[in-house]
């Protein structure tokens, strides 16, 4: 999919940065009425404005995406089906007092980074709520937020950072 998104978009630097938040956010382009595309998040409509001054380009811009994304059948089955999810990262250590690791790759490609982690979690018998990890394609510096039943104990955070991959941790 990224291929045909970079082939439609990538000429166009304001585009992508409509693109790429469309998908970090899962905003879905979608009919309102037969033949009149919207955004939205979920069930609610985001009108190209709001976007377009949030990550600041031209209105256009953004009513150009959507146009584009509607008028291709591919790019219009994989938008339509984009849905937000909460990210209970930063939320969760401060005011639900839970547990939150944040894992640094050292390549985000590389397999059995998060594995290895849970493992170490698990072996303290802490149970996981959430797993979000950014996407390296759309993300600068991607990394992974493991969001726990409980904070890690101390003696914890030796042993993640051993873990074939890991780059740095940091507790929140």
């Amino acid at each position: 999919m990224w291929e045909l998104i970079t082939l439609k978009f990538g000429k166009n630097p304001s585009q992508m940065k409509v693109v790429r938040y469309f998908v970090t956010y899962g905003l879905a382009v979608n009919e309102k009425f037969p033949e009149e595309p919207s955004v939205y998040c979920a069930n609610i409509e985001v009108r190209p404005n709001a976007i377009a001054l949030a990550i600041g380009v031209d209105r256009r811009v953004v009513q150009g995406v959507v146009n584009k994304i509607f008028a291709d059948k591919e790019l219009l089955n994989f938008f339509k089906e984009l849905r937000p999810i909460a990210d209970m990262g930063q939320v969760s250590s401060k005011i639900l007092h839970l547990g939150v690791v944040e894992v640094i790759p050292e390549d985000p490609k590389q397999s059995g980074i998060i594995s290895g982690i849970i493992k170490i979690i698990a072996d303290f018998n802490i149970g996981i709520r959430q797993v979000m990890v950014d996407d390296p394609i759309i993300s600068d510096s991607p990394r992974a937020r493991i969001v726990t039943d409980s904070p890690l104990p101390g003696e914890a955070l030796p042993l993640l950072k051993k873990v074939k991959g890991v780059k740095g941790i940091i507790i929140l």
